[in-house]
């Protein structure tokens, strides 16, 4: 028994039990196929993390400010679901779990003692933003990768027509019809791969379908030009992107400042450009418009900053001019790929942005109203961890369309479920974010590659976060983990330069 506390508390399992761990997690946060090794991953770390802690027969606790916040926020989640109006506690312990889980991920990072080897966790992540992304672009190149919107379901007698490819009959187009899917006199039938699945080519329309046989229907689902490469759905790469573009952003342009102090300064400079551009491609082959404004506004404040600290640094006027001349050309150059190098169907869904300011919301002013209603009826413990749609579907006026699972806006919703008392623990937490990503700009690491990476590439991810979640609701499964890792990563870089200007003194 000596001899196994010994292991423990000597760092030779825990340690590279975590460090594992978060490799793996690293690597496979990007790909929803990969759920398995994530959970793998995760499970690894806390292992680690809590076999050391019982072995060492102490808690070694680092407080952070958001202790008392996290704690704040998770009972009001609690009490939320248990007090609810029409409580369902096996759905909001679910959600309760998901959210416990990335933030134990949060502390797990800032106990996990990785020394320097926190860097191959990151260089791990840039890796799998890199394949994933390099993935992406082979699918949508090779038209698969695709986003399926099911329209709905037509009968299993029409398998034969289907499978025979004899064209359509006149029933199995009013069935169609009906499903909105209008098919002209041109229409096509392919048969894929798989002996159960069709696709119909309707060129004369520009529409493509996919056909696939259920266990009582045949499925009809409308393809659709839009990314969704390694995850399930284009809005999941969306906001994946949206979450860590910026953040790997922030180290590209780390590495260029401080290229002259890293020994493979160029190298370094290539392989981060190369990842930030083809991520960069994967979010317009999105055409998620809401992660586009949310890193819009990340690189332009990220630009804003970095061109105040230039003319800060430049005491004549012809540096100034040159800092401008530099700014214009590039600016020139994205406007002129844009005009001449953007497909069709991208420029017309970015249009919507300048065309339809309003309109491209589609539902979402519905969604919103509704939620307003909901905080106003239940304005303190909220309706219910997961039970937004059930509540929503109570309020909706008939003639609505659709009522979705989220409220599309991460502060209602938070007010919506949680309660308002929950939406103000959040924007203090959103605060001391903020404060500790500012602490990271202020030590004493100027010329720094990582601290420098950190600061910029934190305040893009928080900045173009906050943003996207103006439209959208963004705390899914896999972006919720990679939400609180990133916070993570932040707080316990401050902690190792803490540590490093204690030993200096």
């Amino acid at each position: 028994m000596s001899n196994l506390k010994h292991i423990f508390t000597s760092e030779k399992i825990p340690g590279p039990t975590i460090y594992i761990g978060f490799l793996i997690f690293a690597l496979s946060i990007p790909f929803d196929n990969l759920t398995l090794l994530l959970n793998i991953g995760m499970s690894l770390v806390l292992i680690g993390w809590f076999g050391r802690t019982i072995y060492e027969r102490k808690l070694g606790w680092h407080r952070t400010p958001l202790d008392i916040p996290i704690v704040l926020f998770l009972a009001l989640a609690l009490v939320a679901s248990l007090f609810a109006p029409n409580p369902s506690f096996n759905i909001s312990i679910g959600y309760i779990w998901k959210l416990l889980r990335a933030i134990l991920l949060f502390y797990a990072v800032i106990h996990s003692r990785l020394g320097s080897r926190w860097r191959h966790v990151l260089i791990a992540f840039f890796v799998s933003a890199g394949i994933s992304s390099m993935l992406g672009i082979w699918y949508y190149t090779n038209d698969t990768g695709l986003a399926h919107a099911l329209m709905g379901q037509v009968g299993l007698e029409y398998q034969n027509e289907l499978a025979t490819d004899e064209g359509f009959s006149d029933g199995f187009r009013a069935d169609l019809r009906s499903i909105n899917i209008p098919l002209s006199q041109t229409a096509s039938i392919e048969q894929t791969k798989k002996s159960d699945e069709w696709q119909i080519d309707d060129t004369e329309r520009n529409r493509r379908y996919f056909v696939e046989k259920g266990e009582t229907h045949l499925n009809v689902y409308m393809i659709e030009q839009r990314l969704a490469g390694t995850f399930k759905a284009p809005n999941y790469l969306g906001a994946y992107l949206a979450l860590s573009l910026p953040f790997v952003l922030g180290f590209f342009i780390a590495s260029w400042l401080s290229l002259r102090k890293q020994k493979f300064g160029i190298w370094v400079v290539f392989a981060l450009g190369t990842i930030v551009v083809m991520m960069t491609v994967n979010l317009v082959l999105t055409l998620t418009r809401g992660a586009w404004v949310g890193v819009a506004v990340a690189i332009l404040c990220i630009g804003l900053y970095l061109v105040v600290v230039s003319l800060a640094k430049m005491k004549s006027l012809g540096g100034v001019l040159k800092c401008g001349l530099i700014v214009v050309i590039l600016l020139s150059m994205i406007l002129g790929a844009y005009v001449h190098l953007t497909p069709q169907h991208i420029k017309t869904r970015f249009n919507t942005l300048v065309e339809r300011p309003t309109g491209f919301m589609g539902e979402r002013p519905q969604w919103w109203g509704i939620s307003l209603d909901l905080i106003k009826k239940h304005p303190i413990i909220g309706v219910g961890m997961g039970r937004f749609r059930h509540e929503a579907q109570l309020e909706a006026p008939p003639d609505l369309h659709d009522i979705p699972f989220h409220a599309h806006n991460i502060y209602l919703h938070i007010a919506v479920e949680q309660g308002i008392l929950s939406l103000l623990l959040f924007l203090w937490m959103v605060g001391l974010f903020w404060k500790q990503i500012w602490a990271i700009r202020s030590t004493d690491s100027e010329g720094d590659f990582w601290s420098i990476g950190t600061f910029i590439g934190g305040s893009g991810f928080l900045i173009s976060t906050l943003v996207y979640g103006t439209a959208d609701y963004i705390f899914h499964h896999r972006t919720l983990l990679l939400f609180w890792f990133i916070i993570g990563i932040i707080y316990y870089i401050q902690k190792q330069e803490d540590g490093i200007n204690e030993k200096r003194l």
